[in-house]
């Protein structure tokens, strides 16, 4: 498991234990008796539950038992996962009792105590929480989940952001030579690769499109140590790190070329049907047209000079300047530059 992906999942372990230590006192004392000795239980039995179920969640499930889940439809995750964690809360709850008592027989005893008739129903349906947010939170992304709760996007607001698009070389030839499964499966492992670097620098996955990743940040944190471009560059050394697998697996190593630009644009919610956030503005079509000339130079990243003159590029990458380019779609000239890592 990739470090910063690793440093993420334990800040979320830590935020779960944190929550599971106020609300388990309260509903310990709500529901057996207010008394500190059932207070304490709730603390103990706050932990011993987080761990277990977050652990699992955070480290077994999306870890080594990502494959099985992945191949499971939605709702058969979400029952799978639902009767797992349910287990794991009564399994938690039964340690905490034997903990507090220092008696292996609580262990098996608590689980024919009155207090579960209150306790069962309210894990059932915690579980049950729980497994479909997560379920929410892969399907339309960590940030974006919290954008739509706490409506940050429900009216349109203008800021600045930088839009990294990445779209792979050879798209159409790897699509005939390796067949519709197989090219999927290439694309899935290489969007699986992109993970890392992205949680590394501090982006967002903004959408896929078919073969093309678009990766966003808020100005400030892609500007931020060059996280825009140390991203692109990080893909790149994942990918190279990766490439006897990718051989393996496919018989080649996906190559991709990258746009790059940062400016204004405006965010909101869009749609009915389907409701997402989308930003709009000059900034994300430019960053494409930078894209698609970086593909037709044979370049790896091309980089507008308005942003590049915001950035402080990290010692071993090297710019060089592709000139005012007459970008498609575009009135006025962009001045470019091409970046390359010594």
């Amino acid at each position: 498991m990739g470090s910063a992906r690793f440093r993420t999942r334990r800040r979320q372990l830590g935020a779960i234990v944190l929550a599971a230590c106020v609300v388990a006192p309260i509903f310990n004392v709500l529901t057996s008796e207010a008394s500190a000795r059932e207070a304490w239980q709730g603390v103990v039995d706050g932990v011993v539950i987080s761990l277990l179920v977050g652990g699992y969640m955070l480290f077994a499930r999306d870890g080594r038992l990502r494959p099985f889940f992945q191949k499971l439809r939605f709702w058969t995750d979400l029952v799978l996962s639902s009767v797992i964690v349910l287990a794991l809360f009564l399994v938690g709850r039964a340690t905490g009792k034997m903990l507090t008592t220092l008696d292996p027989h609580r262990f098996v005893m608590s689980f024919t105590e009155p207090h579960l008739r209150y306790a069962t129903p309210f894990f059932a349906v915690f579980a049950v929480v729980i497994t479909f947010v997560l379920q929410m939170n892969r399907l339309v992304g960590a940030n974006v989940l919290g954008y739509f709760m706490a409506g940050v996007y429900h009216r349109p607001r203008a800021e600045e952001r930088i839009f990294l698009f990445l779209d792979l070389q050879g798209s159409t030839r790897l699509a005939e030579e390796l067949g519709s499964a197989r090219y999927f499966e290439l694309l899935r492992r290489f969007v699986d690769d992109v993970t890392e670097p992205v949680l590394q620098t501090d982006a967002e996955i903004y959408q896929y499109a078919g073969d093309e990743v678009v990766v966003t940040w808020r100005l400030d944190a892609g500007l931020r140590m060059a996280n825009c471009v140390r991203c692109f560059f990080g893909i790149r050394a994942t990918v190279a790190r990766h490439a006897p697998r990718y051989q393996r697996e496919f018989g080649t190593v996906p190559r991709f070329r990258g746009g790059l630009h940062g400016g204004p644009v405006t965010g909101g919610e869009l749609g009915d049907l389907r409701r997402q956030i989308v930003f709009v503005g000059d900034i994300l079509n430019t960053a494409a047209r930078l894209e698609e000339y970086a593909k037709r130079m044979n370049l790896d990243l091309v980089v507008s000079g308005a942003l590049l003159d915001r950035l402080t590029l990290p010692e071993d990458v090297r710019a060089a300047r592709c000139g005012e380019l007459a970008l498609r779609g575009k009135e006025a000239r962009v001045d470019a530059y091409s970046l390359t890592e010594a």
